[in-house]
């Protein structure tokens, strides 16, 4: 077992409107993360992707939505749980907090962005 204070996550911005802490074991089975969203990620018309992580998402606090490109849109409040696929294109939006967990680990080299068009 292991057991974390929140000061000792590695705090990471992807952007200027995505940031947080994570929170690893070190086997890169599964980690996860608090992150905060404030507004459009990854913003400039682009989805995201993650090769090989299914991501799995609670919203703490606030509210925003999470849209796939191929045309899913859901608005999210607290309490929302959201499961995201391995090569599912998808964007974050609004001004939320989320707690994330990802399997296998995320890892920021097999997390890929493509144009909406």
């Amino acid at each position: 077992m292991k057991k974390w204070s929140d000061d000792e996550g590695v705090a990471f911005r992807n952007s200027d409107v995505c940031y947080g802490k994570e929170f690893s074991p070190g086997s890169g089975t599964v980690d996860i993360a608090k992150i905060s969203i404030r507004g459009e990620y990854p913003g400039d018309g682009k989805y995201g992707y993650l090769e090989e992580s299914h991501e799995m998402a609670v919203v703490v606090s606030g509210e925003g939505y999470i849209e796939t490109k191929t045309g899913d849109h859901h608005e999210l409040k607290v309490g929302d749980v959201v499961c995201v696929q391995p090569m599912e294109r998808f964007r974050w939006g609004g001004n939320m907090d989320l707690i994330m967990a990802c399997g296998p680990a995320f890892d920021p080299a097999k997390h890929k962005f493509e144009e909406a068009a």
